[in-house]
């Protein structure tokens, strides 16, 4: 209209002002005053979509001041890894040693030597080095045991100016302790204690200044486990280890990993991830055990302890070790949870931390836990109407929740659009949904749903369906 019409707008321009200057044009009001470091309540205000007039943040006060907290905050350290260094990976080509390779890779290393028996023989090993070279760092497969100490010290005086270690050797050998042979007592114990050794003897030999030196145990060296005595001693020797690496001013991490459900040995074995359901057992995400390699390569410096005078009233904090993988899907208050760790008194920290499950008074998470726990085991209550609408009045729990509203009133049939159910709302409900049902839905699909009864039937009928096709 401006190109092709410019009269028509200088009018109409001119009558805007003219209203303006007569006062007959304002701002929209009421309006609703957020401080700058209220964002986060504003946005969920207007997601409820109740609110009249305008939203407006206000970023400084009447004094020019600033209306958000300038107080300093520690910026989370990123990791960046030396380009010059070489890192030395005992048994890490493996599914879960190949990501952490990756992980260094990205974060800059530039040179990696891989100590393995079967090193370069692996049916995938050279497309995983031609892949690491594409990123630009140097590939070294060294051919070796870990337990032999010739082969080590041959991998260490490989890696130039080496910086860092990780040990991931791994042999299982599962068996009842009672029927175990030697044999295969020692496979398992060798690679993680005489391993280990060789590799701190020989970086001490050579006279190497790592900047870190990560041990990959397992949480069966804390907890125990069934069938696995042998390498749950071999784990807790890790734990002990880094312990003193660290008490002689050197640095060491052992990092307890529980079952690691989307890389590696684990996420393989079909029989093992049904087991790892059945008892309740979250596992362990690839993105975990990334994030604690590099906790544990940013952590700080090693001050070598002094000796306490008093060892029997001395605290005890073991600041070499991570654990990872100690969730449970099911409570451990319910009379259904599995956890071979439930009854262990230093876990009790895990009973505290949520609401007994077997009686009335438990949250609503709790009760809905307890509830999927049972369909799971009897797909035929799903299709009670009584399962419905408790699934509905769950689901819309967790919308009110998002929405900071009271659950006073929820009301399961009164339209979504009408409790505040949104588009931006609906990317929360959808990653939620797919936690806790385990099974996917599109925002689109929820808000064509209409209330939170249609959202509780579809609930029960997908997770009917998923139910069907595991046991069949």
């Amino acid at each position: 209209m401006l190109i092709t019409r410019p009269s028509h707008c200088k009018r109409i321009l001119k009558s805007l002002v003219g209203h303006f200057d007569q006062g007959h044009i304002g701002p929209v009001k009421p309006t609703t005053v957020y401080d700058a470091g209220s964002v986060q309540e504003a946005f969920r205000f207007m997601q409820q979509g109740l609110h009249i007039g305008k939203l407006v943040i206000s970023l400084r006060g009447p004094d020019g001041s600033l209306k958000i907290n300038t107080e300093l905050v520690t910026s989370i350290r990123k990791l960046k890894l030396d380009e010059s260094a070489s890192y030395l990976l005992a048994g890490g080509l493996g599914g879960l040693g190949r990501s952490v390779a990756r992980y260094l890779v990205e974060h800059g290393a530039r040179h990696i030597v891989f100590l393995s028996r079967s090193a370069g023989s692996g049916p995938d090993d050279q497309e995983f080095v031609v892949e690491l070279e594409s990123l630009g760092c140097k590939v070294q497969l060294v051919q070796g045991s870990v337990n032999n100490r010739d082969d080590v010290v041959r991998a260490v005086s490989a890696s130039q100016n080496l910086k860092g270690i990780l040990q991931a050797s791994m042999v299982l050998r599962d068996e009842n302790f009672a029927q175990m042979k030697i044999e295969d007592w020692r496979t398992t114990i060798q690679p993680k204690v005489e391993g280990t050794w060789n590799l701190h003897h020989a970086t001490l030999e050579a006279k190497i200044d790592l900047d870190f030196f990560i041990c990959f145990s397992s949480m069966s060296g804390t907890t125990g486990l069934a069938g696995q005595s042998n390498y749950a001693c071999a784990n807790t020797f890790l734990d002990a280890f880094a312990q003193y690496r660290q008490s002689l001013g050197l640095p060491a991490t052992s990092i307890d990993l529980g079952a690691v459900r989307d890389a590696g040995y684990v996420a393989r074995d079909e029989a093992l991830l049904k087991r790892m359901k059945v008892t309740g057992s979250k596992g362990v995400t690839e993105l975990e055990v990334l994030e604690a390699v590099s906790m544990s390569i940013l952590s700080k410096p090693v001050i070598k302890p002094e000796p306490a005078k008093n060892t029997e009233e001395a605290e005890f904090v073991d600041q070499s070790n991570l654990v990872l993988g100690l969730l449970s899907e099911i409570p451990l208050s319910s009379a259904e949870s599995r956890a071979l760790w439930k009854n262990d008194r230093r876990m009790a920290v895990y009973h505290n931390s949520s609401t007994d499950a077997s009686d009335g008074s438990g949250s609503g998470g709790d009760v809905l836990k307890a509830f999927l726990s049972n369909a799971k085991k009897d797909a035929s209550v799903l299709k009670a109407n009584e399962s419905v609408q408790l699934l509905a009045v769950e689901i819309g729990r967790k919308l009110f929740s998002f929405l900071l509203k009271s659950e006073d009133e929820l009301d399961t049939s009164v339209s979504l659009s009408s409790l505040g159910l949104d588009s931006l709302v609906g990317v929360e409900m959808r990653s939620w949904w797919r936690q806790t049902f385990g099974f996917d839905i599109t925002v689109l699909e929820m808000l064509g749903m209409g209330t939170l009864e249609g959202l509780g039937k579809h609930a029960s009928q997908g997770m009917l369906k998923l139910i069907d096709s595991e046991s069949g």
